[in-house]
């Protein structure tokens, strides 16, 4: 057993292996800054959700204050690609070099089309393998339309009602076989053949980047090293979670990475019997970040840790009718130092150029300065998104403190 951390140390570690430690520059981040944050986090969830912005964009702001949003989206358009997407934590855009590991792992069959009759599926899926060779990087839509592709629809389906294409596409996408060369700015994937997305792969077996085939517990060791650099701290079962590993693969991982000096059990009062800390992870003597954090942040995956590392417990409630949200329909948590300080429902109004502030809930430990510095971050965010106002509605217990620290009138969303 390593050393006993306390839990204050733990969550320093934490937030500094997510690169939330610290002040932002005030400066906009520079394309740079970008790249070397997605090498930090090794991967960042996708969400079709557009309440506020999309969810991969955010957690760059929360770590970075404005920057580029295009600066983003060129790490995955351009050749060589720096980040690619594939199943991780849901899908994901994730690191090239993670791409055949995860192959190795990921098996999300109900997005595709398993359940098709073997005779059409085997016919599409030729078809679009033929039709992606010769073309670029087409979408679902267009591949339909290039196919000559005609299918009645059920139209009483309240779920994914994808056609016969859409659904071999996904079946391909999830074997490795297709990849995605980028999005529309609809957010529709554009699909080309793997070998072209990403020329290292081959196809047909898991090799790491100089060539060697992996197997299945080298794969898990290569990621589960990656989720024990970006949590800088953790128990087995949030190690795991972070690229969707099986806990006991994981298990197996972290005991190879302890007895090659890799990952140190550590004990922290308070949280759990059984923590592995990253060897080379930084225990800041303080915590002087300040962030708004996206539901779907690397930070808030696992709900368990968050919960024992912050005292913080939290949902997302999108999917929970209205009636029974406690606190909103699309949730941010508020960072401030090393406490979750306020929770804040939120809502780009694109055409009124506002941001809409529907509830501001302040935490039991909220730090006196909350208020003001919400306030500040609420503003920094609008003027990113490109909004001129920022509206708060007077539903929550730090509503009005965060009304009058921006000097704007309180409203009351309809």
């Amino acid at each position: 057993m390593g050393g006993a951390l306390s839990l204050s140390q733990a969550r320093r570690i934490a937030l500094s292996a997510q690169g939330l430690i610290g002040r932002r520059p005030t400066a906009p981040a520079t394309a740079r800054a970008v790249g070397r944050t997605f090498d930090r986090l090794q991967l960042v969830q996708i969400d079709s959700v557009n309440v506020l912005v999309r969810s991969h964009y955010l957690p760059f702001f929360s770590r970075l204050g404005p920057y580029d949003r295009e600066a983003l989206d060129r790490l995955g358009d351009r050749s060589p690609r720096r980040m690619v997407e594939y199943w991780a934590h849901e899908a994901s855009f994730i690191k090239p070099e993670h791409f055949e590991a995860l192959r190795l792992w990921q098996k999300r069959s109900w997005v595709g089309a398993a359940s098709l009759d073997p005779a059409v599926r085997d016919d599409l899926a030729s078809r679009i393998l033929e039709a992606l060779a010769r073309s670029r990087p087409l979408t679902s839509a267009q591949l339909t339309e290039r196919l000559g592709h005609v299918e009645e629809r059920r139209t009483d389906n309240w779920g994914w009602n994808w056609n016969a294409v859409k659904r071999v596409l996904g079946d391909l996408f999830e074997q490795g076989v297709v990849s995605s060369a980028g999005r529309t700015p609809s957010f529709e994937r554009r699909y080309a053949l793997t070998s072209a997305v990403l020329p290292r792969a081959n196809g047909a077996s898991a090799a790491n980047a100089f060539g060697r085939v992996l197997d299945r517990e080298e794969a898990a060791l290569v990621l589960t090293r990656a989720a024990l650099a970006a949590h800088g701290i953790g128990t087995p079962r949030s190690i795991a979670d972070y690229f969707r590993l099986p806990v006991k693969a994981t298990e197996r991982a972290l005991g190879d990475l302890v007895r090659t000096g890799d990952a140190e059990p550590v004990a922290v009062a308070g949280w759990g019997n059984r923590l592995y800390k990253d060897p080379a992870a930084a225990i800041p003597r303080s915590a002087k970040g300040r962030a708004l954090l996206s539901p779907f942040d690397s930070l808030v995956f696992e709900r368990r840790r968050l919960e024992e590392l912050f005292d913080f417990h939290y949902r997302i409630e999108i999917y929970t009718p209205s009636h029974r949200r406690r606190f909103g329909y699309y949730v941010l948590p508020f960072l401030l130092g090393e406490t979750m300080a306020a929770r804040v429902d939120v809502k780009a109004d694109r055409p009124g150029r506002a941001l809409l502030v529907h509830a501001v809930h302040g935490e039991a430990v909220a730090p006196p300065e909350t208020a003001v510095e919400l306030a500040a971050e609420l503003r920094l965010l609008a003027d990113w998104l490109g909004l001129d106002d920022v509206r708060i509605a007077d539903n929550g217990s730090l509503s009005a403190a965060v009304a009058r620290s921006l000097g704007e009138r309180q409203t009351r969303e309809p």
